[in-house]
């Protein structure tokens, strides 16, 4: 419109609701501005101030058309943040208002884009998440047929079983502790998408620290979810994180039909749009994504705050969380979970002690696998010899790793990983050195991972290595 709307917004807002509340309307556009700030901007648009003329003549122009601009009464605050004890009222507030922000920003968003396209306003259809669990059961199924057994399978079962029938609990904070190699991601999966059918959540978010292994799960999920060629339909997991590049490569279509091209081009267009709001049904993201949608003050970020309403996050390698950022993170997901119908599933190997804290004092833990310890034992599968002394050095395990048939080496740092691989390949007269580390690009740690799985799977005897 062509009246400022947003100081006349601000003066309605702060009269009728309140102060908080006008924040979310003087910055739908450019951001959730200080208390000092919304207070300076509300004196400007009252009599006497600079903007005072054209909210007024703002007013007039919408009131004739949408008289409910004027209300009898001021809308009271939500009778759960009343009750909260005075300490935390503050910090449910500021999850109230970032949740109305993120609901108006995002309508903005829609309706401009719809406008300037002459369109409808772009919402996800509703998720039948039941149909996602089948589509989920039934590729897992065809998945463990098409390879070779372990002997750790039943361990595996087990915890997927578990998984399953924990998610009929009621909705609140899941531990998942299961060790390395108790196939963790099949099992948060499994879980998020029960318990979202079973209780009508509306998506499944699951958030990791690391952006190699948020590509290894989007990839995993992807083959268990994301319509087949001959299903159709627009894609069910969403990936993104700032490694993802959500544009169209059309170079690499290849010799393909015209009719697929577009098919492509659509299903990208259509991951680019849900990135904006995570609007669809199973979002594979990094922390780093999940907390700027938190507490940023951005439009463009906080537009897919509103979305985890109602929703199922896994936080996968929780452990991984930074120490100096527990407290909000925590105070925000309790928010969530406690007041706008969300649960979370934490996944990790070393679970933290998070209900030490005061965020979480007097929240129910409800675990998912009742013996970890029991776990831990049955799968087992390291040896641990502690190397002090001085002469343990990168290339004294370089020569001593040379005498084995197959090898993998882990470092603690990228710069150790490409010294120790030089070693390595001056250690090994034949055989295949591989060199994994976070300072290669995405495609090449595929790349690499792709050729240990071969290697792996042919049952080669090739001397290999992976310092990480």
């Amino acid at each position: 419109m062509g009246v400022g709307h947003k100081h006349a917004g601000t003066v309605l807002a702060e009269r009728y609701t309140q102060l908080a509340c006008a924040a979310v309307v003087f910055g739908h556009h450019g951001g959730l501005p200080d208390l000092e700030r919304l207070r300076d901007e509300l004196h400007k648009g009252r009599p006497g101030g600079s903007e005072a003329a054209r909210v007024q003549e703002a007013i007039r122009a919408v009131e004739g058309i949408v008289p409910e601009i004027h209300r009898s009464s001021r809308v009271a605050l939500p009778g759960w943040l009343l009750d909260l004890p005075r300490p935390e009222q503050g910090l449910g507030l500021d999850l109230l208002v970032r949740m109305l922000f993120s609901c108006v920003v995002d309508a903005d968003y829609l309706d401009t884009s719809a406008h300037f396209e002459g369109a409808a306003v772009r919402v996800g259809e509703p998720v039948d998440m039941a149909a996602l669990v089948q589509r989920y059961e039934v590729r897992r199924k065809r998945y463990l047929a098409g390879r070779d057994s372990s002997p750790v399978d039943a361990l595996r079962q087990s915890v997927y079983e578990r998984a399953c029938a924990v998610a009929a609990g009621e909705p609140g904070v899941y531990v998942l502790q299961v060790p390395t190699g108790g196939a963790k991601t099949m099992a948060a999966g499994a879980f998020a998408l029960r318990h979202a059918a079973q209780h009508g959540k509306r998506r499944v978010v699951l958030a990791v620290p690391f952006i190699s292994i948020t590509e290894q799960n989007a990839a995993a999920y992807r083959d268990l979810l994301d319509p087949e060629d001959s299903d159709g339909g627009p894609a069910v997991v969403l990936e993104h994180h700032s490694a993802v590049d959500l544009d169209v490569e059309e170079a690499g279509f290849g010799e393909l039909a015209e009719e697929q091209r577009e098919a492509l081009r659509q299903r990208a267009r259509t991951a680019k749009l849900a990135a904006e709001n995570w609007d669809v049904p199973f979002v594979v993201t990094t922390t780093v994504r999940l907390s700027e949608s938190l507490f940023s003050h951005k439009p463009s970020q906080m537009r897919r705050l509103h979305n985890l309403a109602g929703s199922v996050i896994v936080l996968d390698e929780v452990q991984a969380l930074p120490d100096r950022l527990l407290a909000p993170i925590l105070s925000g997901l309790r928010g969530l979970v406690d007041h706008f119908g969300a649960t979370v599933l934490l996944v990790s190997a070393t679970q933290p002690s998070f209900w030490e804290l005061s965020a979480w004092k007097g929240l129910e833990r409800k675990a998912v696998i009742d013996d970890p310890a029991a776990l831990f034992d049955a799968l087992r599968r390291v040896e641990y010899e502690w190397r002090t002394g001085q002469d343990v050095t990168l290339e004294s395990i370089a020569r001593e790793a040379a005498t084995h048939p197959q090898v993998l080496t882990v470092v603690g740092t990228t710069r150790d990983a490409a010294r120790f691989h030089r070693h390595l390949q001056a250690a090994f007269a034949q055989g295949v050195v591989l060199h994994l580390s976070t300072r290669m690009t995405g495609a090449h740690r595929r790349e690499v991972i792709a050729q240990i799985r071969e290697l792996l799977g042919r049952g080669s005897r090739s001397r290999w290595c992976r310092p990480v």
